[in-house]
């Protein structure tokens, strides 16, 4: 039985309701290079997407989650084949986190991310309605 690829998303919210977005490194080759798209990436042998999600965090934006319950599952679906758990979260802290996966990363509205032609077609993750879920899970207003 062929194992399917999983991979993770992770909605980074701050706490007025902006998203925090990548700007992917312009490198041709990987895939969809110098496009905007949200973190996460592909989970290891063994590794939940729970555990991804952390994980990746932690090596794209240095951000440590030591309580899972801040993570907040909302979804999954198939993008190109692997299956996407797709998840919310809130950096509290003031300002941009520090990046150290792609050029840089900057702050949107949801309205706004959801017109962009982003990586890997991660802007539908900003329709109303799943922004809407992912506001109530981490109890933004």
């Amino acid at each position: 039985m062929r194992h399917q690829t999983r991979t993770t998303a992770i909605l980074v919210f701050n706490t007025v309701g902006h998203v925090l977005l990548q700007k992917r490194d312009n490198i041709p080759t990987i895939l969809e290079p110098g496009k905007w798209d949200v973190w996460g990436g592909y989970c290891e042998a063994g590794e939940t997407p729970e555990a991804c999600a952390i994980r990746e965090l932690r090596e794209e934006i240095g951000v440590e989650i030591t309580d899972s319950t801040a993570l907040k599952f909302l979804m999954t679906r198939s993008v190109d084949g692997r299956e996407e758990f797709v998840f919310a979260y809130v950096f509290e802290a003031d300002g941009t986190p520090p990046v150290y996966e792609g050029e840089r990363a900057e702050w949107f509205a949801p309205e706004e991310a959801a017109r962009m032609s982003m990586a890997f077609g991660a802007e539908v993750l900003f329709s109303p309605e799943v922004v809407a879920r992912a506001k109530t899970a981490l109890s933004l207003g």
